[in-house]
């Protein structure tokens, strides 16, 4: 089955991702305060808006995966995947020549854009640290493009995920402050949540599903009826 797979921990959120769709979550990296040593992110980090997870493992994903993310998984196509901007995620050591290269070049563009900004103390200046649109508006334009990568990047010791990454296109704040609450915010989904909080998949995006072999039959009774031709890959737990 060839495609990009999410995750989830229980039958009852695959029905709300197929029913509803993907949530967006917030996703702190923590690798900021290694690339860049003279700012304090410890109450936000840049582009901590949300994003949704899929691997490229063959299902079954590794057990650290199913460990990590849970044993049911979504299988959408890498077409559809890709019209969403989906990229594969930049895994990055905290030492080493890799390590000291993006260094230097997320401090250099950190110190370019706080020297153009002419109010430090105003509110739209501060958010241009943690906000690329809002860097571009100030004259940051190294800075700016340095959040985009950092979006895609993750620490060297998550590699084992294998991840693509589908990240929000607008700079959304006010997200729960954990994935839990995220989910229990849009599921089912009300008010604003059904256009801002989650990303709807085509039916003819999923391509197929996974599960423990012992949840099979209770898996493929839950499916909304749209879904109940498409290949369950099923594996022992």
């Amino acid at each position: 089955m060839h495609g990009l797979t999410h995750y989830t921990r229980s039958l009852e959120a695959v029905v709300n991702i197929l029913t509803h769709g993907f949530a967006w979550v917030p996703n702190e990296r923590k690798l900021i305060r290694n690339l860049v040593s003279n700012r304090d992110f410890s109450e936000r980090e840049p582009q901590q808006f949300g994003m949704i997870s899929f691997t490229d493992w063959d299902p079954p994903a590794p057990a650290t995966h199913l460990k990590s993310f849970g044993q049911f998984g979504i299988v959408v196509s890498h077409e559809w995947a890709r019209s969403q901007m989906a990229q594969r995620v930049l895994y990055v050591s905290e030492e080493g020549p890799v390590a000291i290269a993006l260094q230097w070049l997320f401090t250099t563009g950190y110190e370019q854009l706080k020297a153009e900004i002419k109010y430090p103390g105003d509110a739209a200046a501060q958010m241009a640290f943690t906000n690329k649109a809002m860097a571009g508006v100030q004259g940051g334009p190294l800075w700016s493009n340095l959040l985009t990568l950092y979006e895609y990047m993750e620490p060297a010791d998550h590699a084992y995920q294998s991840e693509w990454r589908i990240v929000h296109t607008h700079p959304l704040y006010g997200y729960p402050p954990s994935k839990q609450e995220t989910i229990e915010r849009v599921s089912p989904p009300t008010g604003w949540a059904k256009f801002f909080s989650v990303l709807r998949a085509p039916d003819d995006a999923v391509i197929g599903f996974v599960c423990p072999r012992q949840h099979e039959q209770s898996f493929a009774r839950a499916l909304p009826s749209s879904f109940s031709s498409k290949p369950i890959r099923v594996y022992e737990a």
